[in-house]
């Protein structure tokens, strides 16, 4: 028989082929089967539905990972995706309401779930706990949430001040980036409560992975949230050593520097070299660091710890410039009340004293000195710079204080390390970013706390491939990786006896240089349908 012949046969019994999106399923897909997530939901939170629980939690984590979408449009997301077949969970069963009863029923299990799907990558990827990071950040939400523990107004790093929201502390590992932990907390959450249960939690985890013991608890960076007598004395009591900067506007703080004489701080050059170039036209100044002890007493407990005083032109250049501008704006903001003094409202003393006490607000208001003489409608306003206050400010320009207890930390390490602290930033840029924790539109508390996991989760499989990426040599980021597969499709072709056959869209060079990199499986398993691993 020709080949003409064959393709008449074929047309008098297939119907019009249909495409459908593979994307990058084939890199993320055998990640989460490696993680156990399917299983492990299944084995904490049995279900007879006929979709069952673990399924479905698949089918949210790539959602989050390839095309995030509110409940609502999972199941469109879905139909024009090969996941239906994959998962077996066809897509018309997939309606809002039955994705918000799987997070009310996934919920009870979610600690429980983080932290075997968190042992599970830290064991298979040998994730090294020596160091780890630790950040809060802010999620807002548009709603008024009025029966909602968790979404309240509060201090907005988002900087939405007019909108309720959550908080999320995430601890994240320094070297290859991967979450280990996180927290949902509410939003009005005082920032000073975090540091110690955030370490209680730690040690929960560290002991329940059975990674470390306690000589080898890990280092936990933060920025000044963390360094406070009661958190310090908490590292002591459970065996981490911690660094970071001391509260700028603490006396404490202020006392460290002045102890170091300008003259040893410049004799005190450190090896430590930035990545980011110095502004154009402007040579390297190399950062400076001296060693001091600092004390830090809680509950009649007192422990003295190394402060290491440093000096970099690029803060000092911001601290002049940022001095500069918000001065400016006190002492404009004082010429234009005395401008107006005893005319109109202005004629009123208390009303001058509310308008000083809006203008004179922040850091900078302390170093201008401001009188306000006379009664209603014969008020004299005096203010001028307190010339001795400047220069004690002057003196601090450029400079701040790094405490820990980790004796091991030379100068140059100490700052290298603390500097790494931006790779928490970036994950809340990720989370925030190209995995959309927000917005959020869901009627509970147990809702919101199972999609902030499945973001985490993905962050979690998004760091897995950065790292397999790296160990296979490739220069990808993980961002360009999965671009690179979203082209990804899969041909439908239906035949008249009901039957269907798929076949997967001729991959690209650089798809088939990834697959062979990672050691994935073939393609051909996503054309037989559901995967072996998830039955």
């Amino acid at each position: 028989m020709n080949r003409d012949a064959l393709a008449e046969q074929f047309t008098a019994v297939a119907q019009r082929p249909r495409t459908r999106q593979l994307g990058a399923v084939p890199l993320l897909l055998p990640i989460l089967e490696e993680l156990g997530l399917c299983p492990t939901v299944n084995q904490l939170r049995p279900c007879k539905a006929e979709i069952d629980l673990g399924r479905i939690a698949v089918l949210m984590a790539l959602n989050r990972l390839m095309a995030p979408r509110p409940l609502s449009g999972v199941a469109d997301w879905t139909r024009t995706t090969a996941l239906d077949s994959i998962l077996a969970v066809p897509s018309e069963q997939l309606y809002d309401m039955r994705l918000g009863r799987a997070l009310d029923a996934i919920f009870p299990i979610l600690g429980r779930l983080w932290a075997e799907l968190a042992t599970a990558a830290i064991r298979q990827e040998g994730v090294d706990l020596s160091v780890l990071h630790w950040d809060l950040t802010s999620c807002y939400f548009e709603g008024d949430y009025e029966t909602s523990d968790l979404v309240r107004f509060g201090y907005s790093r988002d900087k939405r001040r007019d909108t309720k929201q959550v908080n999320l502390g995430i601890d994240v590992t320094g070297s290859e980036h991967v979450p280990v932990r996180y927290a949902v907390l509410s939003g009005n959450t005082d920032d000073g409560t975090t540091p110690v249960a955030n370490l209680v939690a730690l040690v929960e985890f560290l002991d329940r992975s059975d990674r470390t013991k306690l000589a080898d608890r890990p280092l936990i960076v933060s920025d000044c949230k963390m360094i406070t007598d009661e958190a310090v004395l908490a590292c002591h009591r459970y065996g981490f050593t911690y660094l970071g900067p001391l509260p700028s506007d603490e006396l404490r703080t202020a006392s460290i520097i002045a102890s170091v004489p300008d003259e040893e701080l410049k004799a005190s050059r450190l090896a430590y070299r930035p990545q980011h170039r110095p502004p154009a036209g402007q040579p390297f100044v190399p950062y400076r660091g001296v060693w001091r002890t600092v004390n830090f007493s809680y509950q009649d407990r007192t422990v003295t710890d190394r402060a290491l005083v440093l000096w970099s032109a690029g803060k000092e250049r911001l601290d002049i410039d940022r001095r500069k501008t918000l001065l400016k704006r006190v002492l404009e903001g004082l010429a234009n009340i005395q401008d107006h003094l005893n005319q109109r409202q202005y004629r009123s003393h208390d009303y001058v004293v509310k308008r000083l006490a809006r203008v004179c607000t922040g850091s900078m208001a302390r170093l201008v000195d401001v009188t306000l003489e006379g009664t209603d409608g014969a008020l004299r306003l005096h203010f001028a710079i307190n010339r001795t206050k400047l220069e004690a400010a002057q003196a601090c320009d450029g400079k701040y204080v790094l405490a820990t207890n980790a004796k091991r930390l030379t100068a140059d390490t100490a700052l290298e390390t603390f500097k790494e602290q931006d790779v928490v930033e970036k994950i809340i840029a990720t989370i925030k970013g190209p995995l959309e924790v927000r917005p959020f539109y869901v009627e509970n508390d147990n809702r919101i706390q199972g999609l902030v996991f499945f973001n985490l989760l993905a962050l979690l499989v998004r760091a897995i491939l950065g790292l397999r990426l790296k160990r296979a040599g490739l220069t990808l980021s993980v961002a360009q990786a999965l671009a690179a597969f979203e082209p990804l499709q899969i041909v439908e072709v239906g035949f008249s006896d009901g039957s269907t056959a798929r076949q997967v869209a001729e991959p690209t060079p650089v798809q088939c240089g990834i697959l062979e990199a990672l050691q994935l499986p073939s393609l051909e398993r996503y054309q037989a349908g559901i995967s072996l691993a998830l039955r």
